[in-house]
Formats: C-alpha cells, structure tokens, sequence
C-alpha cells in the first residue's frame, strides 16, 4: 500500500514474477504511473490478499476473548484497506489507504457480529 515511499527507499515489496507477468516495470513503478497493466496487477495482489485474510479468519473466530478479537479485528483492518485500495482504482500512489473511526466503527461490528 506504500508502493511509492517504498520505491523511494529503493525496496518493492510486490513480487517481481507478478510485476513481469503483468507487464508492469521499474520505469512504471518509479513514474508513478497507473496504467491499465497496474490496475490488472493490484486487482491480482488484493484478490490474492483477500483470499488469504479469508483463509485465515476462522481462526480468529475460534480464539476467545480478546486475542479473538484482536484477530478479528486484523482480519476486518486488512478487508477494509483492500476496500479503499479498490474504491481508489487501484491508485496506491496517490492515494496511500487509511482507516478513520467511521472504518474502525465498520471493522468492530464485522469483528462482533
């Protein structure tokens, strides 16, 4: 989600097969650029998250107290800032994703529900 300031620390956290697969290159990734190929390949990495924050969640729901919650409430923080991402158009270089209470609000109700 820190695509841009990680770029500038000379560190991509986006693995490089997917990068390549995707056609995206460093020349992109240092422009900023947000073309289609970039979109195709953040649809690809939020899927790819989604999926595994969902894998993951049972467990979450399994632990009681508040180690549960906490859990949970990762779980639901992950969702949200991949609901951002997307609401965004996939453009994490201008529009670095964060959470306000209204999210924290939507994220402990999802965790308690």
């Amino acid at each position: 989600q820190d695509v841009r300031v990680d770029w500038h620390k000379h560190r991509v956290s986006l693995p490089q097969e997917d990068l390549r697969r995707h056609g995206v290159s460093d020349e992109d990734l240092a422009a900023c650029r947000l073309t289609p190929a970039w979109r195709e390949l953040m649809a690809f990495q939020v899927d790819r998250t989604r999926a595994l924050l969902h894998f993951g969640a049972p467990l979450a729901r399994r632990l009681p107290g508040r180690i549960g919650l906490e859990l949970r409430l990762v779980v639901q923080g992950g969702l949200r800032v991949l609901e951002r991402i997307e609401a965004s158009g996939y453009d994490v270089f201008m529009n670095r994703p964060e959470l306000g209470a209204k999210d924290w609000a939507i994220m402990l109700w999802r965790s308690i529900k």
